[in-house]
């Protein structure tokens, strides 16, 4: 029995020994992680403001092994060593600051710069990141449009708030706003989604509706937001219009609440018979309204709204408030009765005396290829003056009835225009030649050369072809391309023939303005 006992004793004096050896394992191995580089400042993929800055790295270690050094370098974005700073460091938190005076921060080129970070343990572990981020001129900011108090003559300046942030309160009207640097065009931002987006350079016009607003913009990434400042009473989140025109469910019909419990849609193009549904949700998702009546005072699950207006089929806004269900239809603006869409100026061939007339592309989009030359433009329909559209922004923008020439530049160009949302664009075009007559056949083109003078003319030399057949496109696609019956010489007409072609070595011209060309 005595020996019995003992080995009881042994046995759980054993099992105590490797219990505890197993949690102080356990605990160690929680706690036994990497050193981690918490924070760097700059921040990767930040924007500095030229000048004086200080930069800051903090680290983060485990209980079992602790800081135990650091060093940081900064180079130039082509590897030039500036500084190289190594500490010691100790703990579970530690930081290095490396003062701006020590790397001459103030004096730093604009330009990309990297952060090298490199971190180890009082067990030899490591970890190393690298930070990018660039010196730049930080602007001044503005905001501009026709929404805020100065219109489209003069910005509203911004306030900084650190970074590359701006922000702004301020009351606004229904219209549009654009965000520019340094209360000049050379630099701006713009995008058409609202309350918030991602401005591009040149991008189109943002609409905005009346209110209080608090605008913030980041001029390092382009992102903006529009917030009220006054908090506006509602009934309901969000409202829709559906209706026949959109199969009763979608949400490209969203309403934007504009004054308390009344919500806005700005623009939709309506006709008699259309039937109607005011929605919670873009596919009947919570409450709906119709009128039971048609009294202009909506019902709660109510029969769909029959529409009806003097002005037939146009172009409609539409006001519901959440509170009275009150309902409205306001003409806006008419179907467009126009024929031809062209494009006018001094920069086109024929100056401001007539039009360049564009390819009507079916969708209620109009398009043309032409060479500019430095100077203006505007949109117009019917070579008349009655109805013409411009814009203040190159090489897109928002373009308004009666609006501002449009500058250009020289250049080759595709111009896209909506004469109903007013969008336009200009995008470099190319002209190739493309045939079984060339080396690529019909598969690739081989593309020509912009005459320095006339961006119309392009030429093509010591070009071999075969007898075959050739024409002429832009941008490698079939969109535009032009042909004709003759050669060596004719006039290329859109969608033409091919043009019959004989065995030889060419110096080839096209006008793509007169669709002369020639191969001689």
């Amino acid at each position: 029995m005595k020996n019995l006992f003992s080995i009881l004793l042994l046995m759980l004096g054993v099992s105590l020994v490797f219990s505890c050896k197993k949690e102080e394992i356990d605990t160690k191995e929680l706690t036994n992680f990497p050193p981690g580089i918490l924070s760097v400042t700059p921040s990767h993929n930040s924007k500095v403001d030229a000048g004086d800055f200080d930069i800051t790295v903090r680290f983060l270690s485990g209980t079992v092994s602790t800081l135990a050094s650091s060093t940081v370098t900064l180079t130039d974005d082509a590897g030039t060593e500036m500084i190289t700073v190594t500490k010691s460091l100790t703990g579970t938190q530690d930081s290095i600051v490396i003062d701006g005076d020590d790397f001459g921060a103030a004096t730093m080129p604009l330009g990309n710069y990297n952060i090298v970070v490199a971190v180890t343990d009082t067990e030899g572990k490591t970890q190393t990141v690298t930070v990018e981020f660039e010196i730049f001129n930080l602007p001044s900011v503005g905001i501009i449009g026709s929404a805020t108090p100065t219109g489209w003559d003069s910005d509203t300046d911004m306030t900084w708030i650190g970074g590359t942030t701006f922000e702004i309160i301020m009351t606004l009207v229904d219209g549009e706003v654009k965000f520019r640097a340094d209360d000049a065009w050379d630099v701006n931002w713009g995008d058409a989604a609202f309350p918030s987006g991602t401005g591009t350079q040149g991008g189109p016009n943002i609409p905005v509706p009346a209110g209080v607003w608090k605008v913030t913009f980041d001029a390092g990434t382009g992102a903006y937001n529009f917030e009220r400042a006054v908090l506006l009473a509602q009934n309901i989140d969000n409202l829709y219009l559906l209706g026949s025109f959109n199969n009763f469910q979608g949400g490209d019909y969203n309403f934007l609440l504009a004054m308390d419990n009344t919500w806005i849609l700005d623009k939709i193009l309506l006709k008699p018979g259309d039937l109607i549904k005011f929605s919670e949700g873009p596919n009947f998702m919570g409450d709906n309204w119709g009128d039971n009546e048609g009294d202009g005072n909506a019902d709660l699950f109510g029969n769909n709204i029959t529409f009806d207006a003097p002005e037939g089929e146009a172009y409609y806004k539409v006001t519901f408030n959440d509170q009275t269900l009150d309902y409205s239809f306001e003409f806006v603006e008419a179907l467009a009765t126009w024929t031809s869409i062209g494009v006018v100026g001094d920069a086109t061939p024929t100056g401001w005396d007539s039009d360049t007339d564009m390819k009507d592309n079916g969708d209620g989009t109009y398009s043309i290829i032409l060479g500019l030359i430095d100077g203006s433009i505007k949109f117009r329909a019917d070579d008349g003056w009655a109805l013409n559209w411009g814009g203040a922004d190159f090489p897109s923008g928002t373009a308004n009835e009666n609006g501002p020439n449009i500058p250009v530049t020289k250049g080759l160009y595709r111009i896209d225009f909506n004469p109903t949302t007013g969008t336009y664009n200009l995008t470099p075009a190319s002209i190739g030649i493309i045939g079984d007559a060339t080396p690529t056949g019909w598969d690739s083109d081989t593309d020509m050369t912009v005459d320095a003078v006339n961006p119309n003319l392009l030429t093509l030399n010591g070009f071999t072809l075969t007898a075959a057949g050739a024409k002429f496109r832009a941008n490698d696609d079939w969109g535009f391309n032009w042909g004709a019956a003759d050669f060596p010489t004719g006039t290329a007409v859109p969608n033409g023939d091919n043009i019959a072609t004989q065995a030889g070595t060419y110096n080839i011209s096209f006008n793509v303005y007169t669709g002369e060309y020639s191969f001689n």
